[in-house]
């Protein structure tokens, strides 16, 4: 069992280019394993008086369902002008697509008593510098997980 666990708290994780490290669905839920997550100084669990990183940290989407998933296509548009309205999408399963992927950014589309569903939008860099990733997730709640702080024991002094 994990030391600290926290229920739909994406209000409270920075997202400043996290690599998924690792991924696997088991059970209708999906796993995504991160090296460390910055949550802000307003998250309940944060013991410091700033924002901080986790060490490895644990995203739980239990009874996921993907409603989309892919990447833009932009390797033919002029760097200069890009736009990603002009460059094909290309649909791919999410697990081929986070298979080497970078969270840039998300946003919470929909959320009620049921569900969530949640779009994560990055770079899928298997499919080359020149493409924006992007999945949408349908879900019925989240967990984070992880066991302790990034340098926790050389900054206690610091909470």
């Amino acid at each position: 069992m994990p030391k600290y666990l926290s229920d739909n708290c994406f209000e409270y994780i920075e997202w400043q280019s996290v690599y998924i490290e690792k991924f696997k669905v088991k059970n209708n839920n999906l796993y995504l394993t991160f090296k460390n997550l910055e949550i802000t100084t307003e998250h309940p669990l944060n013991p410091f008086e700033t924002e901080w990183e986790t060490d490895e940290a644990v995203l739980v989407f239990y009874d996921f369902e993907v409603l989309d998933s892919g990447y833009y296509d932009c390797s033919q548009v002029q760097k200069q002008v890009k736009s990603y309205d002009e460059c094909p999408y290309v649909p791919i399963p999410l697990l081929q697509l986070i298979n080497d992927f970078t969270i840039v950014t998300e946003n919470i589309k929909r959320k009620n008593k049921l569900f969530f569903i949640q779009t994560f939008e990055g770079f899928s860099w298997q499919y080359g510098e020149d493409n924006w990733g992007y999945f949408k997730l349908k879900y019925k709640r989240m967990e984070m997980m992880w066991d302790s702080f990034y340098n926790q024991d050389n900054n206690s002094d610091r909470n």
